[in-house]
Parts: C-alpha cells; structure tokens; sequence
C-alpha cells in the first residue's frame, strides 16, 4: 500500500512541517525516561530489537506482509519519550507527570483507585495539549458523578512525526511502556482489576491502546476494562493479524467509532478515508455510515473560523473534518443531554430503509452510543436477548454540530388504492416529512430520501430519518417536491396541481420505541410545495391496519 495516496497524510505532513511547535505545550514539567529503558539490547538486528523491561519487537510476519511490506524497528525510549499527564477534579490547569523512575510518586497523584480512569491518547501528527484532549479532560472530571475520576493522557509526540511508517512502527513501544505505567498504578493503589481503566484514541492512537491491552496481558496478565477505538487508522492495518492492529480481544470491552471509513473499492476515483473500514470491536458504530459526516462540507473559512482564525488547524480540520469527527462525536455523548442510540444492521442501505427499526429483533440489537455502551451490550447478553457474544455493526445518523444526537424517526408511507388515485396515477417526486411533539416540539424538516422516488397507488415506502427529540409525536407534516422533466410529457402538470394521494403514514421511534398512525384530513391528497398536515384522530377505521 502506497501511503502517499492517502491525501490526508500529505497534508498533515505539511502542517507539521510548517506549524508543528513543541514549545507551545502547556506542559513544562520536564519528564525523565527510565534509565533501564534506555538501554538498547539488540538480540538480531535484522529481525528482533529488544527494550529492556519492554521486551523485544520482531519484524517477521505478521508484521511484515504484502499490506504491510515496509516496515521498521521501534525506536528507542529515549527518543519516543512519552509523557503521561495526569488530570483528576483538583487538578486540571496544570497536571502532575507520573515518573516512572519512582513508583512511590504514584500516591501522590490524586488517583483514586475506585474512581474511574481515563487514559485519551493522540494520532499521527498531534500531541496529548491539542483542545479535543483537553475537551474530553474537561468532560469527563465535570460529568462524574462521585468526583472520583481522574484522566490520564499518552503524550507521544516525539514519536508522533513523519515518516508514517516508522510512527506505526514506534506505537508498539509506545503500547509497552503505557501498558507498564498503567500496571505500576495498579500495583501501588492496591487496584482489585482494571474494570474501570477506560482507553481512548484517536486514529493511530487507537491501535496504540490495542497494544496497551495486549501487552497488559501478555506480560502482567491483566485485561482492561474497556478500550474505544475513534476513527482507527487505515494504511497498514486493513485485513492485518489481529495482533497487529486493535481488536476485541485487547480489552473486555472494545467498541469502535468509524467516521472516516470507505471501503477500497468504492473510494476510486476519489482519495480514500483515513479510518479503518473493517469492524473490529464488540460493537462497531457507524455515524451516517461510517463516512461522509454531516456538516464536513461546510466552506474551509468556517473552519479556519472556528480554530480561532488559525488557518493551519482550520486547514486541516476542512480536510480531515470525517476523521476527527469521531471525538467529537464522543465528547458530545459524554453529559448525556439526549438519546444517543444506535442500532445493529446488516448494512446502512437497509438501516435507511427501515429494515432494521425493531430493536432486539432479528439480531438488530439497540446499542447506547458513548458511555453507557458497555452496559447496554451486558445487558444483552444478562436478558438472553443476544444468545451468544458477537460482532455489531451499529448505525446511526446524526446532526452537523453540537449536540450532534438525534431521535430516529422511521416513516411508513401508504399510497392510496382508491379510485381517485388510481385513476390520478403515480408521481415522481421527493418527500418530506416533519414531526410535532405534545408539547409542540418540531423535529425539523427530514428528508425521506436523497433522490426523486416514485410513488406508486397501493404500494408502501418507508425510510429513516433523524431530526430533534420531540417526545411523543403528537401530529405531523408531508411535503412534497414534484418533479418534473421537460422533455418527458408524461411529467407535465399544466391544469392540476401535482398530487399524491397518501392514505396515512406510520411513524416510529427508535429512541422512545413508540409507533403511531396519522392520515389527512378526508382523506385529501399530499399537494407539491407545501405543508400537508397528518393527525392521528383524522384516521377513520377503515384504514386502520
């Protein structure tokens, strides 16, 4: 695989080059590697290089093969100098750094070893002071309940700098050493397991806390609790052995946000997304399918805008707007302001078309985006709803900013059979539908599909749509955008105005599980351009199902 394909690298690569400043951390603790880890003991240099306590870091299969056919030592700890901040509710401007030379010093970092413990790590290009990772810090310690939470933060980036390769090949040592730093915390606060250890990361970040899980097992024989992959990246990890990259084997819980990911095979003649395509975790939750997010398509001023008229950062963000997304997305989950749901289905085509609404049927689990992901997926499997653990592949939509959750709503449409439609005829055209709450909540106007759809007299349509949490739906409103092409003479519409006559819709929630049924008043057709008003006590018993 060709790395300089992947536009996005190309230009992290250039702002690195023209902006990347290591003095502008808000860290100035000077932190000091162990001095054992700095010894560098070659066993064969052609194919093993060990680290001392880290262990040995071989390049022979799998980590060399026709995906991944160039490929490098780690370097040594000295250089990859990682850093570990650590940040809990009295201590958040300026963090204490754990010393890994002095274990003792651990007792005096504020961790509280029944509170939760959030490690969040970077990608490729970054660094652990950029303000997503300062969101996330901020998010966690105020959305925590007992108070007793702290976050820890990987800081690589030393190691974080091109070439590509070698930083995919330096993550391993990163892995090691965090994998030893986490058991050292263990060791020292008397921890019973590592149930509430929480990693995070974001695109290379991701396969680096699968290297924590797996070193923490392989030489500590310790499993974490949970590990959330965010976007993880893509060039030297599709199809690799799972060892390789991060799978559901590195924790208890893995689930994987996918934000950026575009299969090969659909992404010529455009560049290719920088995430991972394949499901990798317990659950793999796909937002708008996994690429093309909403609101990434906005103008790059807005961007630059929004980094505070820095033009690197917005640069970047504009171009990479899919692959961060999945922090944000994250974030925004955490304070559990509105429904964050999701739901497993066999591909996002069928999700959109309603194939999958029924949760827990069929295999189409209903799972909690964010943090209560975990226990929706236990409890699962405590109620015998999912007989045995497996792989999920969850979708859902989602907003273009902040609060970025949405309600599903799924409407089933029926074109009358009547006489008067029969004789009217089919139309082509797009449909919208939005929905009125009790307490007259709207849920914003959602389009039912992308393009033109006909509508047929006597057939069904159903689609899924995302707007605004309006409770309980109380009434909604159809309009329609005909259609019309000048060169057919079949689509022209000159004495009557363009109609379709729909006998009452049925309109589901996914977050609420509700399912109502609305018609139009006597049974009036859906007039092209502008609002039709459908209510549930129009419904006469005739057209009941």
């Amino acid at each position: 695989m060709e790395v300089t394909n992947h536009t996005g690298f190309l230009l992290q690569t250039m702002l690195y080059m023209s902006n990347h400043q290591w003095n502008n951390s808000l860290y100035n603790t000077i932190h000091n590697v162990s001095s054992a880890s700095n010894n560098t003991l070659p066993y064969n240099d052609n194919l093993t290089r060990c680290y001392g306590v880290y262990g040995c870091f071989p390049l022979e299969y799998p980590w060399v093969d026709e995906k991944r056919p160039i490929a490098y030592h780690p370097r040594p700890p000295a250089q990859v100098d990682v850093r570990f901040p650590i940040f809990n509710k009295p201590i958040r401007e300026h963090p204490k750094f754990i010393d890994i030379n002095d274990p003792d010093d651990v007792r005096h970092l504020g961790i509280n070893p029944k509170g939760w413990l959030y490690v969040v790590t970077h990608g490729y290009i970054e660094s652990g002071d950029r303000p997503w990772i300062q969101d996330f810090m901020q998010t966690f310690l105020n959305n925590d309940p007992d108070g007793t939470a702290s976050v820890m933060v990987i800081d690589w980036r030393k190691a974080s700098i091109p070439p590509y390769t070698q930083c995919v090949a330096d993550i391993r040592l990163v892995g090691a050493i965090t994998a030893h730093v986490i058991h050292m915390i263990y060791q020292e606060l008397g921890m019973r397991n590592l149930d509430k250890v929480h990693i995070l990361g974001h695109s290379l970040g991701a396969h680096v806390c699968g290297y924590v899980g797996y070193y923490l097992q392989r030489d500590f024989g310790l499993k974490l609790g949970r590990i959330t992959g965010m976007d993880p990246a893509e060039p030297m990890f599709s199809d690799t052995d799972p060892i390789v990259r991060l799978d559901a084997s590195d924790a208890k819980f893995v689930d994987i946000i996918h934000t950026d990911a575009t299969p090969w095979i659909q992404r010529w003649p455009r560049p290719g997304g920088l995430g991972l395509y394949q499901a990798i975790g317990h659950v793999d939750f796909y937002p708008n399918g996994g690429n093309n997010q909403a609101g990434c398509d906005d103008s790059i001023q807005k961007f630059i805008n929004k980094q505070n008229d820095s033009f690197f950062w917005g640069f970047q963000e504009f171009f990479g707007c899919n692959h961060l997304r999945c922090h944000q997305l994250y974030t925004d989950s955490i304070p559990q302001r509105c429904p964050f749901m999701a739901i497993g289905c066999e591909s996002f085509e069928k999700f959109m078309a309603g194939d999958c609404f029924e949760c827990d049927e069929d295999g189409h689990y209903c799972i909690d985006f964010g943090p209560n992901a975990w226990k929706t997926y236990q409890r699962l499997i405590e109620n015998g709803v999912m007989v045995e653990p497996s792989t999920i592949r969850a979708y859902m939509i989602t907003g273009d900013n902040s609060p970025y959750c949405r309600t599903h709503y799924k409407v089933t449409m029926l074109v009358s059979d009547s006489e008067e439609s029969l004789v009217h005829g089919g139309e082509i055209g797009k449909m919208a539908v939005e929905i009125v709450g009790n307490k007259r909540e709207r849920s914003g106007r959602m389009d039912l599909s992308q393009d033109p759809v006909y509508f047929e007299p006597g057939k069904n349509f159903s689609a899924v749509a995302a707007g605004k949490d309006v409770g309980l739906p109380k009434k909604a409103f159809l309009s329609w955008e005909y259609k019309t092409n000048p060169m057919n003479p079949f689509t022209w519409r000159v004495m009557n105005t363009p109609r379709v006559y729909v006998a009452y819709i049925v309109v589901q929630t996914l977050e609420h599980r509700s399912r109502q049924k609305f018609c139009p008043l006597n049974e009036l057709p859906v007039k092209a351009d502008q609002e039709n008003e459908f209510r549930e006590e129009y419904c006469s018993k005739s057209s009941a199902n």
